[in-house]
């Protein structure tokens, strides 16, 4: 940040970050929000900005939000709104709402209260901080990055070191190999010279064997040595492999590093060209032309990044797509294996068949209303002819409310059919209908057919896969 921006914005002062400006004024004009775009026009060109309006008695308060962004530039731009509305800035807007272009820069006090502006940027996200807060972050951004560098600059003597050790070695292996050369010259003498000694003599050919056992373990010995030896060179040449992928991380960050220097010598070099501008200078032509070339290379780095951004999120939704059918199979391959198990409630991970009824309440609403145990299975007709109710697709008892700014089905309380069940049977059996429902209108909406789903009976809701597969195995270990 340069010495002129320390100077324009106090550090302790909290500002709207990122950086906004507000232009208001009071009129019944219907062509305020055109002139407050004007003005915007004027001094800030090019910025985007959001246009808000409030009623107020006998006239009306209209509001111009200036998006300046989060660079230093953007700082300036918030700052210069004291310039630009020296007399009619917020303290003047607070005592006299009155015609005339009002501007200044939007602070914490701007968020504060139940206006429209106050809503709007409390929605947008914007936070209210320090000019300070905001220049130590960048700092710590680039602090952080120097310390990487450092840690590869380390990593990679490291890798040096290490290269050169492996480099002696080999030559030691190199200069031991006439050793070997030597011992095998000295195996094919001992066996033309022993068969040729006097075999009559015991002792010493037992004293030649002793020192041909010796000389032979000398030889093996040597070889698990050279054995060791070249897999010693293997490793140096795995070592050489990182050491080109840290040469090329190196070169990747000075790259990056190389970059960052340029972003910032052409923000500082537009960043003075625009303050010429706004004081009035006139440019010369190659200054134009040095502009020009600037918002060039700008505009194709975000390009790229925009580009490399794209990218990434199709690759992104190409893994989930490929993981959400991996995971639906392995679910259906659960679900057939849980089918087999009886899940009467007392399980805690089993299948419950969504949309299928509950019959107790039917069993009791009937045993309470005829006073009988129903010898001839009445409940269970009923029960019986309500689930094939619930399968006509023709009957939709939902109506559409608006939750937490989504639209949501939920049963419709006065459907006619849901009333007479009510008032038939009661309460229990009413809601064991709209259970049913409710499961049918997730889980099977066109077929109203029932669905099976691994379920949690211990909290009463869907199992995940972590818990279906502890329960699986906490299960193998118990029949084991």
């Amino acid at each position: 940040m340069s010495s002129d921006d320390v100077l324009m914005a106090n550090a302790g002062e909290l500002l709207l970050w990122p950086w906004t400006g507000i232009l208001a004024t009071a009129t019944a004009d219907a062509n305020a929000a055109s002139t407050l775009a004007a003005h915007a026009h004027q001094h800030f060109a090019g910025i985007t900005t959001t246009a808000l309006q409030e009623e107020a008695p006998n006239h009306c308060l209209h509001f111009l939000v200036i998006h300046f962004g989060k660079s230093w530039l953007g700082l300036r731009y918030t700052m210069s709104l004291a310039f630009h509305f020296t007399a009619t800035g917020r303290r003047d807007w607070q005592l006299r709402h009155g015609e005339g272009v009002f501007g200044w820069a939007a602070g914490e006090d701007d968020m504060i209260g139940e206006g429209t502006v106050a809503r709007f940027l409390r929605e947008a996200g914007v936070r209210a901080r320090s000019v300070e807060d905001v220049e130590k972050e960048k700092s710590s951004i680039a602090t952080t990055l120097g310390a990487a560098v450092g840690e590869d600059e380390r990593r990679a003597k490291e890798l040096q070191a290490k290269h050169e050790e492996k480099l002696l070695l080999a030559n030691k292996v190199e200069e031991s190999s006439w050793i070997n050369g030597e011992l095998e010259e000295f195996r094919k003498l001992s066996d033309n010279v022993i068969p040729e000694m006097n075999r009559g003599i015991h002792e010493e050919n037992e004293k030649f064997k002793i020192e041909l056992d010796a000389v032979s373990r000398e030889i093996e010995s040597r070889v698990e040595r050279i054995q060791e030896l070249k897999d010693s060179r293997t490793q140096l040449h795995r070592s050489k492999v990182q050491k080109e992928e840290m040469e090329a991380i190196f070169t990747k960050l000075n790259q990056l590093e190389k970059q960052l220097q340029q972003k910032k010598q052409q923000e500082s070099v537009i960043c003075q060209l625009n303050m010429k501008l706004q004081t009035g200078e006139n440019l010369t032509k190659e200054e134009y032309q040095h502009l020009y070339e600037l918002m060039i290379i700008l505009k194709n780095c975000l390009d790229q990044e925009h580009e490399r951004l794209k990218n990434s999120y199709l690759d992104l939704k190409k893994r989930e797509w490929l993981n959400k059918d991996v995971f639906q199979e392995h679910k259906k391959e659960l679900v057939k294996g849980f089918e087999g198990m009886m899940s009467d409630g007392h399980n805690v991970i089993g299948i419950k068949r969504m949309g299928q009824l509950d019959e107790k309440p039917f069993h009791h609403a009937r045993k309470r209303k005829f006073r009988d145990d129903d010898p001839v299975g009445n409940a269970k007709r009923l029960v019986s002819s309500w689930q094939e109710e619930l399968k006509k697709t023709s009957w939709h008892p939902f109506i559409t409310i608006l939750v937490d700014g989504e639209d949501k089905d939920v049963v419709d309380e006065d459907d006619p059919k849901l009333r007479q069940l009510q008032a038939e049977y009661g309460d229990n059996v009413c809601n064991a209908v709209k259970v049913a429902l409710v499961e049918l209108n997730e889980y099977s909406p066109r077929g109203r057919d029932v669905v099976n789903e691994l379920w949690n009976f211990r909290e009463a809701r869907k199992a995940t896969m972590s818990e279906v597969v502890k329960y699986i195995i906490e299960q193998l270990k118990t029949s084991s």
